[in-house]
């Protein structure tokens, strides 16, 4: 890989698996009021179908994974098709699209959730990369980029705490 330009954000979806598996066990994603999309830098997107949890087992999702980026399923618990960001972002309907990166203004967990809990259909995006930054189209894409630590933090990790803040918003 490390011939391949960009190879500072490639080959771990361990990143992903365990970010995955923050979202779906959260009670925001289990009471079907988060959806999950996994974009590659290949513009392939991975939908999946609400309810659906990953496999616990990384060698099981890594299977998974490499299955239906090959086949691209149109349909069943995750599904496969090409697009770029704005697309996806554009076929959902959202009405608030926040991206998450060190590269952004600052802004705490609880105004983000804050402004994303009082959307209709709100984005955020988180990148599931080792290092580096989205790219500009991804960027672009974006109606907010902010940051909200002052250190480069694991996706699982602002996922998890990002998703605590709305699920505390939603009950207020």
């Amino acid at each position: 890989m490390a011939k391949l330009s960009d190879q500072f954000k490639r080959g771990r979806p361990d990143l992903v698996h365990l970010t995955l598996l923050n979202v779906t066990s959260t009670p925001l994603y289990q009471d079907g009021l988060a959806k999950v999309y996994i974009h590659t830098r290949n513009d392939i997107v991975l939908e999946f179908r609400e309810q659906t949890r990953p496999p616990k087992s990384y060698s099981r999702f890594r299977d998974l994974m490499r299955k239906s980026l090959q086949e691209m399923p149109e349909s069943g618990l995750i599904k496969g098709y090409q697009l770029p960001v704005s697309g996806l972002l554009k076929n959902v309907g959202t009405d608030l699209v926040v991206g998450l990166s060190v590269q952004g203004g600052f802004s705490e967990y609880g105004e983000v959730a804050s402004e994303l809990s009082s959307r209709r259909n709100p984005a955020a995006v988180v990148g599931g990369f080792p290092r580096g930054h989205f790219t500009p189209e991804t960027t672009r894409a974006f109606d907010r980029l902010v940051r909200v630590d002052k250190r480069s933090l694991d996706a699982h990790v602002v996922v998890a705490r990002l998703i605590y803040e709305v699920e505390k918003h939603s009950r207020t």
